[in-house]
């Protein structure tokens, strides 16, 4: 494997390849690092583990396109097919290797520059809401019966956004472990929240992977800077609220200076509404784990929800 890899690497790069190391993070796709003899020093060879387009690689090139045209600092693209992406390795450190060891003012600082960020990334607007293809499309169209033809009023956010959760919620549901209270109170939390968390402007490009490990940056003049943002598979159209629900669950809501930094490189967001997102996330979150065979940690966050949840009710 890892000599097909390098060959492939020098194929498309006309370098020789010096090492190869599997990239052991993550959930989804297979990932290596290729150290090689010329600039950019290092590529990362990207190997599809979902044939879902939604998921794929085609995906994330279209994404990745649509940021580097927005002046969104994301890796080069030396080569991509279905099943393979070639991908510069990004300048500077990955964010939360060296999150801890900040000091405040530091933190302050990266916050600032990360709120920045994310407002350029929620200033592109989309058609509609919905799952991102390979070709760009966003699907938003479902089966339509015959109707009278009259306006019949529906938020299309919220009908976007509650498929999402009702496909984790099932799905975590099949697994007959969920108590009729923690199933009730959540539906009754979500109903009782649906106009906090409505969303009535236009759709909008979201990473909703966002977080300190996806996040590269570099100390310039003695401060930080963004260098590059990666991981695009599950970027899609919808709210801008529901790119904070990792930096939420990260505790830049919790501290005070941490938000109002946020706040400062952002602009106004919607913390009651991100708190929810974040409840439906986290069920979501568990549901992966399960699936992932992570037992233990998914009965952990479904604990810690059904928490928050009773003091929603």
């Amino acid at each position: 494997m890892q000599e097909k890899i390098k060959q492939a690497v020098e194929g498309v790069l006309k370098c020789k390849a010096l090492e190869v190391t599997k990239i052991t993070d993550g959930f989804s796709h297979f990932n290596f690092e290729v150290k090689i003899d010329k600039e950019p020093g290092a590529v990362i060879v990207r190997f599809s583990n979902n044939k879902d387009e939604e998921y794929g690689l085609k995906k994330e090139e279209f994404v990745i396109k649509l940021l580097e045209k927005n002046n969104i600092p994301v890796p080069k693209i030396f080569f991509i097919n279905d099943h393979c992406m070639i991908l510069e390795k990004l300048k500077g450190i990955r964010l939360d290797t060296i999150w801890k060891s900040l000091s405040k003012n530091e933190k302050i600082q990266i916050t600032i520059e990360i709120g920045k960020l994310l407002k350029n990334i929620h200033n592109i607007k989309l058609n509609s809401f919905g799952k991102i293809t390979g070709k760009g499309v966003i699907s938003d169209k479902s089966f339509l019966f015959k109707n009278t033809n009259e306006n019949i009023n529906f938020s299309p956010f919220l009908r976007e956004c509650l498929r999402i959760f009702g496909k984790d919620f099932f799905r975590l549901l099949s697994y007959k472990h969920l108590s009729t209270e923690f199933v009730t109170n959540i539906i009754k939390v979500i109903h009782d929240n649906l106009e906090t968390i409505d969303y009535k402007d236009k759709p909008t490009l979201i990473h909703v992977d966002f977080h300190e490990a996806h996040l590269f940056v570099k100390k310039i003049n003695n401060a930080w800077k963004i260098t590059g943002l990666i991981d695009f598979e599950f970027a899609r159209s919808l709210s801008p609220e529901y790119d904070f629900i990792k930096l939420h669950r990260g505790g830049f809501f919790n501290d005070p200076e941490l938000l109002n930094a946020l706040k400062q490189g952002y602009g106004k967001i919607n913390e009651k509404s991100v708190y929810i997102h974040r409840l439906m996330r986290d069920l979501g979150y568990a549901q992966v784990l399960r699936d992932s065979g992570k037992i233990q940690e998914s009965d952990n966050i479904l604990k810690e929800l059904e928490g928050k949840i009773r003091i929603l009710t």
